[in-house]
């Protein structure tokens, strides 16, 4: 029986998004679940998103547009806003799945006890064509991945509000892995559900394209701001994990097989998540 007892906040922060935000706001208000509140925080765009936020005043629950410090403010701006028992953080570019896929998050929150973090599968598409990419497979019952600098995006992650509540809210030190950092503060010690669930699209080419230097550092400070890397040395052996990585993936698109490796390891890690099951 479907239930409607949880109110889900999905919060969008967007600076000069013009050309996908449509999308994304057509993919929230479109949900058949009506517990449901949406809320828009603009950094001030100057490319006609503040008119086509206004022509969507009586679907939107609110929206804010100023000027901010970046991701990490808009992000704890939209937190004072929500006041729902669950946050979805869901990308200006990105969108959800299909109407259902909230009322379907929902039945499996109140499934399994109202966990703290529960997360469904998300596709990769193409930022232009929206050509599926590959699936995105995150396995968080696997600690070493997640200190390796892996975490699951957050378009498709849902993060009762009682995280927040408990964690504090995002450090506005981080430009990119701010998230992460956020993450990595409860993840091992809250309880995480997966729903084998495709919930979320999300585009290719976001924050973090082109900017390894930069997400490299700063995955390394959450770690180390979190007591996972305790001396010189393990900093070093991360680093040098970051560069092999960074070369492999290189020698992979350039021999074209990065797309079939990508498939074949989202497909073992796939094969060892535990299902709709508390990890």
């Amino acid at each position: 029986m479907k239930t409607d007892n949880i109110k889900i906040s999905v919060i969008t922060v967007i600076y000069n998004g013009i050309d996908f935000i449509e999308d994304t706001i057509r993919s929230v208000i479109g949900q058949d679940y009506n517990n449901l509140e949406y809320i828009i925080i603009d950094g001030g765009s100057t490319d006609g998103t503040v008119e086509l936020l206004k022509s969507y005043d009586n679907n939107v629950t609110r929206w804010i547009s100023e000027k901010d410090g970046g991701i990490a403010e808009a992000f704890n701006k939209g937190l004072t806003h929500c006041t729902g028992d669950y946050v979805l953080f869901l990308n200006s570019d990105d969108m959800l799945t299909d109407p259902s896929v909230i009322q379907t998050i929902v039945d499996e929150i109140n499934k399994n006890s109202h966990p703290c973090l529960i997360y469904g599968d998300f596709d990769i598409i193409d930022r232009n064509s929206g050509k599926p990419l590959y699936r995105g497979v995150v396995n968080f019952s696997c600690k070493g991945m997640i200190k390796r600098g892996e975490i699951l995006p957050h378009p498709c992650l849902f993060t009762s509000k009682k995280y927040f509540d408990k964690y504090g809210t995002f450090d506005t030190w981080y430009r990119i892995a701010m998230d992460y950092e956020l993450f990595l503060r409860g993840v091992f010690k809250e309880t995480v559900v997966h729903v084998p669930v495709l919930t979320t699209k999300i585009r290719s080419g976001g924050a973090s394209t082109g900017n390894r230097e930069l997400v490299v550092e700063e995955i390394i400070a959450a770690l180390k701001k979190n007591g996972h890397l305790r001396s010189p040395l393990a900093k070093l052996r991360r680093n040098l994990y970051f560069t092999f990585r960074f070369y492999v993936r290189k020698f992979l698109e350039y021999t074209f097989l990065y797309s079939s490796f990508t498939y074949l390891r989202n497909m073992i890690r796939r094969m060892s998540l535990p299902g709709s099951e508390k990890i």
